[in-house]
């Protein structure tokens, strides 16, 4: 999964962006499951995918560099 396409997912699970017609929030939590499993991801933000952790997750896409915070 892209980037961009990880960004999107996150924000409609999170409800920063609305679902677009057509999407279902099923299909994106597949999607953000199937990122999840991707190998070589970074450690933290596979950890919050896989926790769905997914808020966790999108402020770590704009700052990777931040302490975790439980």
């Amino acid at each position: 999964m892209d980037q961009e396409q990880l960004r999107m997912d996150l924000e409609y699970i999170t409800q920063v962006r609305d679902l677009p017609e057509g999407e279902s929030l099923r299909t994106v939590l597949a999607r953000l499951d199937t990122c999840a499993q991707t190998a070589g991801l970074q450690d933290r933000l596979e950890h919050y995918l896989t926790k769905r952790s997914y808020a966790k997750a999108l402020v770590w896409l704009d700052h990777p560099d931040s302490p975790h915070h439980p």
